[in-house]
């Protein structure tokens, strides 16, 4: 489907279960193979999943070529904002009123955005392993990369990341990505090579150019001011070995949102969702039986 802006945006729904349909957001860089376990569980206990490449990922576009650096891209064209109203447009375009947002990572800001801007059709969040606002100025509790980011900012918006593809496609692969996984610790032991594959493949085709003018706009993101305004059901999935997202960001989130719960994977990291998909899933399916309505309202 094409959105408003003329972007292109790729899009499956899976299941026609009676309960309220559950709207996946990957992460930055990240493909919907994120959700490989996670999404079954759900359509298996009743909610059809809709599953959504974000702009600049997978097979959805941009609204234009971005051009030698992305130096094509407007901000807004990337930005949190515009990134909810697509996945908005996608449940009109679905024929759903309403639906439980969930989102790994990046996703989270994206879902928080959804509520923020489009509150009537957001059934319930379901943030997982990820940051209401700004991701780089708590990202492994080293608040000094917030403050060098300008700096970076400056050289990378002249760097043509294009030229890197070749390499990345020669590189690239799911034993060496598990190796820097783990050395980096963004997963632990229980990620495989197996469930990392659907994002080593997307890692040599996404514009790194592109994302980063979006980790820019996430950069500028805020929503903590909001947070405490939300009367969505909230449940924050968190990892106690989350050192990209550490667990005091995500516990300020359940903190700041009124009602809101909080599962913790005392295990999990970074990748919540493919480290512990089983518990992410049953956690959810438990979540939206006790805090959600059947989907009779959430279906146009």
């Amino acid at each position: 489907m094409r959105v408003s802006d003329g972007t292109r945006i790729a899009y499956t729904v899976i299941g026609d279960g009676p309960k309220v349909p559950v709207l996946f957001v990957n992460g930055w860089t990240c493909s919907d193979g994120y959700w490989a376990h996670i999404g079954p569980a759900l359509v298996a206990a009743g909610h059809p999943a809709v599953y959504v490449d974000t702009r600049g990922h997978g097979a959805s576009g941009l609204p234009r070529s971005p051009g030698f650096a992305a130096r094509r891209l407007r901000d807004e064209d990337v930005s949190p904002e515009r990134v909810a109203d697509d996945f908005v447009e996608v449940l009109d375009a679905a024929g759903i009123g309403a639906a439980a947002f969930t989102g790994h990572s990046m996703g989270v800001q994206a879902i928080v955005e959804v509520v923020r801007r489009h509150p009537d059709r957001v059934a319930a969040l379901m943030p997982n392993a990820g940051t209401f606002e700004n991701p780089v100025k708590t990202f492994a509790d080293k608040a000094f990369l917030d403050r060098l980011y300008p700096i970076a900012d400056v050289l990378f918006r002249y760097v043509p990341f294009e030229v890197l593809r070749p390499v990345m496609r020669r590189t690239t692969s799911p034993k060496v990505g598990l190796k820097v996984i783990r050395a980096i610790k963004v997963g632990g032991e229980k990620v495989t090579e197996e469930a990392i594959t659907p994002h080593m493949r997307q890692l040599t085709d996404v514009n790194f150019s592109v994302l980063w003018r979006m980790m820019s706009g996430l950069r500028g993101h805020a929503t903590a001011e909001f947070l405490p305004s939300i009367t969505t059901p909230t449940l924050v999935l968190a990892g106690r070995r989350d050192l990209f997202t550490p667990p005091s960001v995500q516990q300020r989130m359940a903190d700041l949102i009124p009602d809101a719960e909080i599962a913790w994977f005392e295990e999990g990291g970074h990748l919540l969702p493919i480290e512990e998909p089983d518990g992410v899933a049953e956690a959810m399916i438990d979540f939206l039986a006790r805090r959600v309505d059947r989907a009779a309202d959430y279906v146009v």
